[in-house]
């Protein structure tokens, strides 16, 4: 064992021994010796109320404790999620007396009158300690749950007050979450002007009212999640650090505009979209609507509801798929037909691994789609003799031993010829009432060993064949 294994077992040895219930005599002869660093070690190990008992072990403990470089103050930490308490817990973390540089601090709380104080003490730190990143994490009462119109509206006042209260806290931020408010499009403008070191955003349940236009600019954002926002439409104008999007909406039909528009993104290079039930009756074509980026990692969810992309001839969707290396297709419902999946690998020469996933909702008392008469996509086959020379690994879930399922992975074990792993997965159960039928996958040796046999048949069979849950 070397010098830092020995030193991490120790330390693990150390940390286990600090939060057992030992007489203080014993706990006294094991640490108090120890130096101040192997403690702080310690510490910054522990959740923040977890070392805050260490205080009582010993003297020594007890100056440590404010000295810790990573702070986190969240709601759900505390005994019947006290707002109050974390806002005494960072008064107390954050006093004037206490001048050590802080490496990231987190704060997760309610958007409540009580909360100023919360802002109001990081302001004040800002001014006196070094911070390096910070993080708030700000919640509608209830965590969002239920939010009607008129609390949003009360938080959206209230969050644009915490933000007059706190200048250099915001300006600060690296990251900022916000739930259940209701904003002016103008007043997330002028947030995201004052917070110059922004890195994350995350807007949650989030209200700008139809009709809305969100325009967003930032010079250093890299991640941005939009979830279940209330808006009509949302341009992405100067993000030139965006790496990666995560947008999950029930979208606006709108007849000449996509609802999520590309400006200036040349770094993005993994993109998430899920299309939530929603009455949207346009389809989407990927050359047009990906316009302006150049993706490494495309993830679509439809939600089990149709299919919102329209196939192209591959020369027209490949300019914005030429670095597209993983690609995944989720809750696929499970009358719409496959094969038009294989414009999508056509369009991407270097693609290496491709998961996706057909759900069999169709006696689901949470599938509310009502587009089972509108989910077939018609798409012209390619060429014969087309090869894909990159794609190694492609997993299914949700296979079933039926002919559709057969006839599209026979396309793409054709056509992959380096193909190495073919997974096929079980169905999950649905998150909400937990109904997961699996009336179609194979579930027995035998019945493995005749597919496996099948597929061998086939030209530039895979060389791994398994099956999961």
């Amino acid at each position: 064992m070397d010098t830092m294994e020995l030193f991490c077992h120790e330390a693990t040895e150390i940390e286990a021994a600090v939060t057992k219930d030992l007489e203080p005599e014993d706990q006294e002869d094991r640490l108090s010796n120890l130096p101040d660093d192997i403690l702080t070690f310690i510490l910054e190990r522990l959740k923040l109320h977890e070392a805050a008992r260490t205080s009582v072990l010993s003297r020594r403990w007890r100056h440590l404790f404010g000295f810790r470089s990573s702070i986190q103050i969240h709601i759900v930490d505390y005994a019947a999620q006290s707002n109050a308490s974390v806002v005494e817990a960072t008064k107390s973390m954050l006093a004037d007396t206490i001048q050590s540089p802080i490496s990231i601090l987190s704060v997760k709380f309610l958007v409540l009158e009580e909360s100023i104080d919360i802002i109001r003490c990081v302001d004040n730190a800002m001014a006196n300690r070094q911070i390096s990143a910070l993080q708030f994490l700000m919640h509608g009462e209830n965590f969002g749950v239920g939010c009607d119109e008129d609390s949003m509206v009360a938080y959206g006042r209230r969050f644009m007050r915490f933000f007059d209260a706190g200048p250099r806290a915001f300006a600060g931020l690296t990251c900022l979450y916000i739930n259940c408010l209701k904003l002016g499009t103008d007043d997330l403008t002028h947030v995201l002007n004052a917070c110059t070191k922004l890195e994350r955003l995350s807007l949650d349940f989030c209200n700008w009212g139809i009709p809305s236009e969100l325009q967003i600019r930032h010079p250093k954002l890299t991640r941005l999640k939009i979830i279940n926002c209330i808006v009509e439409r949302v341009e992405l104008t100067y993000l030139p650090s965006l790496t990666r999007l995560f947008c999950e909406q029930s979208w606006i039909s709108l007849p000449d505009l996509n609802p999520l528009s590309f400006g200036y993104v040349p770094q993005l290079s993994e993109l998430i979209l899920s299309n939530q039930d929603t009455e949207i009756n346009k389809t989407f074509q990927l050359s047009e609507f990906l316009s302006n980026t150049m993706l490494r990692v495309l993830d679509l969810d439809f939600e089990c509801g149709r299919i919102w992309i329209k196939p192209e001839a591959s020369n027209l969707v490949r300019p914005r798929f030429e670095n597209l290396k993983i690609l995944c297709l989720r809750r696929i419902h499970e009358e719409c037909d496959l094969d038009w999946i294989m414009f999508l690998m056509e369009a991407a020469p270097v693609l290496q691994r491709m998961y996706m996933q057909v759900s069999d909702y169709t006696v689901c008392k949470c599938d509310k789609s009502g587009h089972t008469d509108q989910c077939q996509v018609h798409h012209q086959e390619g060429p014969a003799d087309w090869k894909h020379y990159n794609l190694v690994d492609i997993s299914i879930r949700g296979y079933q031993v039926n002919e559709k399922f057969t006839r599209f992975i026979k396309l793409v074990v054709e056509a992959a010829v380096n193909l190495q792993l073919l997974l096929l997965l079980d169905n999950v159960p649905c998150k909400r009432c937990q109904f997961g039928p699996s009336k179609g996958f194979p579930r027995t040796v035998p019945e493995y060993e005749m597919i496996k046999k099948q597929v061998s048949q086939w030209r530039s069979p895979p060389s791994k064949i398994g099956f999961g849950v």
